[in-house]
């Protein structure tokens, strides 16, 4: 573990000051401590927490570009794998404001089989959001093929995260490296995304005021180029989140002057994974995720229920895989429209 070297190392110095004073082994009163070496990445600093399988050095690797998006719940094994594959052997750091130090480590390094298996995963939980550009975080941040972020609350990344973090984020993107996350690791990766900042919303809630301060949209400096116009939701269907989410859509079309916006609406249990211009839906039979496109107009007004037209609806199963940027005209599905606050067909 990172800290028991760290632990250890401290002891050693302070083994050989006390031989130096005693004038022991051969050492004279001014000999320098030995340096620590030049590629370990600092011990982390307060409100930060580390965890995981290290090693020392930072070993070549080829990564993949491959984004991985999941809607929540119990991850998907074949997707995760297809995360962990992505660093090419090389090392996989997982992002977190709470939970554990351990899950993820060793269910990305043993409790799945990626081949190649990461050479290292590591937890960096920001316990204190704000300390995310601790030189520790950004240290293992750059070192990384992968980068998972974890579920929770999504205003902590969007808005507990120092500019630094973000801009690293988005600095590995730039240099092909595979990202992924889940439920609020997943929302946070889209170019808009609901925040929470304020607290979560329901569909009903939203419907009923899109202006409301509950519905609060943040747009990543780190969005992802694959998700460019789009915003991603999860735990789709279990919470009844399609009317929130034409309300984001909404928002997002407005508030950014867009003539399209997409949502990616993900069911627990289902991912959906990004690669070279193509997709994969990977997930259990009866799932699936959901593509709505919306072209407007939109109505907002304070105090007043939604109202907007263009919009349309594809769902894909399991096993779906096409090319990305999704077709939409290709595609067919379904138009909907919201007349007062309420979803149906046009």
């Amino acid at each position: 573990m990172y800290e028991k070297r760290t632990a250890v190392g401290i002891l050693r110095r302070a083994g050989l000051g006390l031989l130096l004073l005693s004038g022991g082994c051969g050492g004279g009163e001014n000999e320098p401590l030995p340096p620590e070496p030049a590629d370990r990445c600092p011990a982390p600093g307060a409100g930060v927490s580390v965890g995981g399988s290290f090693r020392e050095g930072d070993t070549p690797a080829t990564p993949t570009r491959r984004l991985v998006l999941m809607g929540g719940g119990p991850e998907d094994d074949a997707a995760a794998t297809l995360f962990a594959e992505a660093a090419g052997g090389g090392d996989v750091v997982v992002l977190r404001a709470t939970g554990s130090l351990t899950s993820y480590p060793d269910y990305f390094s043993s409790g799945l089989s990626p081949s190649p298996r990461p050479a290292s995963v590591v937890t960096v939980r920001t316990d204190t959001p704000g300390a995310g550009a601790d030189p520790a975080v950004l240290c293992h941040l750059r070192r990384a093929e992968a980068v998972w972020l974890a579920g929770g609350d999504q205003w902590s990344y969007l808005g507990g995260w120092p500019a630094a973090l973000g801009d690293t984020l988005a600095a590995l993107t730039a240099r092909g490296r595979a990202l992924g996350g889940t439920s609020a690791g997943a929302m946070s990766l889209g170019e808009a995304a609901f925040d929470a900042r304020h607290g979560s919303v329901t569909s009903p809630e939203a419907l009923a005021d899109p202006l409301r301060s509950l519905v609060s949209l943040s747009f990543p400096s780190f969005f992802q180029p694959e998700l460019s116009g789009t915003l991603v939701e999860s735990h789709f269907t279990e919470r009844d989140r399609e009317g929130r989410l034409l309300v984001f859509l909404a928002r997002f079309l407005t508030e950014k002057v867009r003539s399209a916006v997409v949502g990616i609406a993900l069911d627990e249990g289902v991912a959906l994974v990004l690669q070279g211009g193509s997709y994969r839906v990977l997930g259990p039979a009866g799932r699936g995720a959901w593509l709505y496109r919306v072209t407007g107009p939109a109505g907002l007004q304070a105090g007043a229920p939604l109202e907007l037209s263009g919009i349309r609806r594809v769902r894909l199963e399991p096993g779906s895989q096409g090319g990305w940027p999704f077709d939409f005209d290709a595609a067919g599905g379904q138009a909907l429209q919201v007349r007062g606050g309420v979803v149906g067909t046009s």
